[in-house]
């Protein structure tokens, strides 16, 4: 999901990009508990008739799937935040509980859209001001990265030093 937000003399622009991961913690406990409820109760039925590693079986099997899950979800929890203004482009980058944050200045900044090397992986955005590279959006769907770079390059272009760097 992109969300873009500009001043209201248009000198400077917030663009938000998220993940789309529609399970929040709560879903994510209740789809643990149906998972527990429904695999404990037919190992615990298998149990009662002798087949007990059955239920140990279970026990491990749901840890498993526990971690895997909550590993996933904290991982699919990522945002970025572009604040572009006349002088400097500041990308903070949060994935769960941790931030990077990077700076590079505006007049510089080149938008550069590289395709795969392998064929099934989706193209990569970069922003690059100077010698500073940072890749945006790795989150994202193809199509969502096509609105980024509009979003960027809208909202670069008029403090850019480099005139035609954007004709796409």
């Amino acid at each position: 999901m992109i969300v873009s937000l500009h001043s209201s003399d248009s000198t400077k622009a917030r663009i938000l990009a998220r993940g789309n991961f529609s399970l929040d913690a709560g879903g994510l406990v209740n789809l643990l508990l149906a998972l527990s409820l429904v695999s404990l109760c037919l190992a615990g039925v298998l149990a009662l008739q002798g087949y007990w590693p059955i239920l140990l079986i279970a026990v491990i099997q749901l840890v498993l799937v526990a971690w895997i899950l909550i590993r996933a979800w904290e991982q699919a929890w990522v945002s970025e935040v572009i604040e572009i203004g006349a002088n400097s482009i500041k990308v903070t980058h949060q994935r769960h509980k941790r931030k990077r944050h990077y700076e590079l200045e505006t007049a510089w900044a080149v938008i550069e859209w590289k395709q795969p090397e392998v064929a099934w992986y989706g193209p990569k955005i970069q922003l690059r001001s100077r010698s500073q590279a940072v890749e945006l959006g790795s989150f994202l769907t193809d199509e969502e990265k096509h609105q980024l770079v509009r979003q960027l390059q809208c909202a670069i272009e008029k403090h850019s030093a480099i005139k035609g760097a954007f004709n796409s």
